[in-house]
């Protein structure tokens, strides 16, 4: 029997409004933090388009963080959702417990290693700008202070969104946003701190967030545990198990981000406006797969407490409700980015060319969308059951691809659209890979007929 009761026990009641409420407080999360990142990149091109290059440029190791991040995101995440299942909470605590441990250890490692070896770093993107390099620079230095805090209110997220309640997390994560978008051009043009302001307001952000969420985990009424420690001894049966979980995907992450450094290294030589509208686009682009990430999160949870549950009938309807979903989702912003491309990259860049630039990486990702969105649904149901590896095999190999298209299709007479010609051919075989793998191995479920009458 499940241990999660009421409207946090997604191992009862109809799938589609458990789907609903699990997954829009992630997806709005998701929103917020795309809200965030555009309004970052709005103030940072009222000083230059060189400080949106740089705070792209840095924030690449950002983005690296996530999967070191993913290594105790994962063990909160699928351990408590299927202990809560299988009707363990102890287990499911010492999971999130042990997870926490792990997050501030990794967090305080990657912080200092981004501010000690921050020159060789951002050395590597091969950058013919002093100024560009310099901004990179102190972005990354200030922002790794806050990686300690990052790490481990992603961990507290995971633990609750494994528990059924997305909604807190949600509301913590909105307020830190807001915050943040609020105090960010204080610091940057009140205050004349230029690109290190939009640093310092993200500091600050991470560290209130991850007071409230450490507050929540002890305090709130709703709350996954009626106790939670954070000294304890460390339990090695629990750290193995979440780096088995983990470490697929934190390969999956690390090797995409190194991949697209990669990649980035190469749209660096067609000069700083093209590293802008890279920054740009990609952002814009999150529209699509923030959005879709998050509805995956759901599914894991969604899924993992199904499956602790035996409940295999419910994880059949439930994954099916979620490719429909996401497929309507996903031509909702095939349409948006494909026809208000150039409008949508111009709020953020002047410089007509950039613009023209941007304007065409969107129109050619426009198309991958669709299948992006569903995968994401795959992917998530794969690690709901805990098969971390399957999805990581995919992303990896997938983004190997990318760099061999990008690099090949960078040298014909597509020159710069080539790349993202390149990229979203990656895309579509990792979507469809994605997708048919799973439909393979959801055959090898039990039959659970009795389940499979759940009402949607």
């Amino acid at each position: 029997m499940s241990a999660a009761k009421g409207k946090f026990d997604l191992t009862q009641g109809p799938i589609l409004q458990r789907l609903i409420t699990l997954s829009l407080p992630i997806m709005a999360t998701s929103f917020m933090q795309m809200a965030f990142n555009l309004a970052d990149m709005f103030w940072l091109s009222r000083l230059s388009d060189g400080s949106v290059a740089a705070a792209g440029t840095a924030g690449q190791f950002l983005w690296l963080s996530m999967a070191f991040i993913f290594i105790a995101r994962m063990g909160a995440e699928i351990g408590v959702s299927q202990k809560m299942g299988e009707g363990d909470v102890d287990a499911a605590k010492k999971f999130a417990q042990n997870a926490l441990f792990l997050a501030a250890v990794m967090g305080v490692a990657y912080g200092a290693a981004m501010i000690v070896f921050r020159q060789p770093l951002i050395a590597f993107f091969n950058i013919d700008d002093a100024q560009v390099v310099l901004e990179s620079e102190q972005y990354l230095a200030f922002t790794a202070i806050a990686f300690p805090a990052f790490f481990m209110h992603h961990v507290i997220t995971g633990a609750f969104n494994g528990f059924g309640n997305t909604r807190l997390p949600f509301y913590i994560n909105s307020f830190g946003l807001a915050l943040n978008i609020a105090i960010t051009p204080v610091f940057i043009f009140v205050l004349d701190m230029g690109i290190i302001g939009a640093a310092v307001g993200t500091v600050i952000a991470s560290v209130v967030n991850l007071g409230l969420k450490l507050w929540a985990i002890k305090r709130y009424k709703n709350r996954p545990f009626k106790t939670f420690r954070f000294f304890f001894k460390p339990e090695k049966v629990y750290i193995k198990q979440i780096f088995k979980w983990g470490v697929p995907v934190a390969i999956e992450s690390a090797l995409f981000t190194i991949l697209f450094m990669v990649v980035s290294r190469l749209i660096a030589t067609f000069g700083v406006g093209a590293l802008a509208a890279q920054r740009v686009g990609s952002q814009v682009e999150s529209l699509s797969w923030m959005m879709a990430g998050g509805f995956a999160s759901a599914v894991t949870a969604f899924m993992g407490q199904n499956y602790g549950a035996k409940k295999y009938g419910r994880l059949r309807e439930g994954y099916k409700i979620s490719i429909i979903a996401m497929a309507i989702y996903g031509v909702f912003i095939t349409f948006v980015l494909f026809f208000f491309a150039n409008p949508l990259i111009a709020i953020f860049l002047d410089d007509p060319e950039a613009v023209a630039i941007g304007g065409n990486y969107l129109r050619i990702f426009a198309l991958t969308q669709v299948l992006a969105c569903m995968e994401g649904v795959a992917a998530g149901a794969f690690r709901g059951k805990g098969k971390t590896v399957n999805p990581t095999i995919v992303s990896v190999t997938s983004n190997v691809l990318r760099v061999i298209f990008a690099y090949a299709l960078a040298r014909t007479a597509l020159g710069l659209d080539g790349i993202w010609i390149g990229i979203a051919i990656s895309v579509t075989i990792r979507s469809v890979w994605m997708l048919v793998w799973y439909k393979f191995n959801a055959r090898k479920l039990p039959k659970d007929d009795e389940m499979h009458t759940a009402s949607t």
